[in-house]
């Protein structure tokens, strides 16, 4: 008679690629790599749609511990997006700034002599 021990279902392949999806997610937005970003969640949203449902306790886990990461993810993307706006917004004034200075140097330099 044989006995089975330990996990004897497909449980740990049906967790595994939600948490490669977690590391992927995290990879590159610590690298602010947009671009592999945008492919790893669209390859997670079509895996997603896919599965259907968490059939159990742990698959629902899983996905909540996904859920969250991508939140965190998203989070930093706008974060990211909000301070570059306003780097060029101030990039975008000491242009202006500049032109302005130039013009009356130039237009200055013939009177102030």
């Amino acid at each position: 008679m044989s006995e089975k021990v330990g996990v004897t279902s497909a449980e740990p392949l049906a967790i595994k690629p939600w948490g490669q999806f977690e590391a992927a997610l995290i990879k590159h937005a610590d690298k602010q790599d947009w671009d592999k970003l945008v492919k790893v969640n669209d390859l997670m949203m079509k895996a997603l749609r896919q599965a259907g449902a968490p059939k159990n306790q742990s698959q629902k886990k899983a996905r909540q511990s996904l859920a969250d990461t991508h939140d965190k993810v998203l989070k930093k993307l706008i974060h990211s997006k909000q301070t570059l706006e306003m780097e060029m917004q101030q990039f975008a004034s000491k242009q202006d700034g500049l032109a302005a200075y130039q013009l009356t140097q130039s237009s200055g330099a013939i009177d102030d002599r």
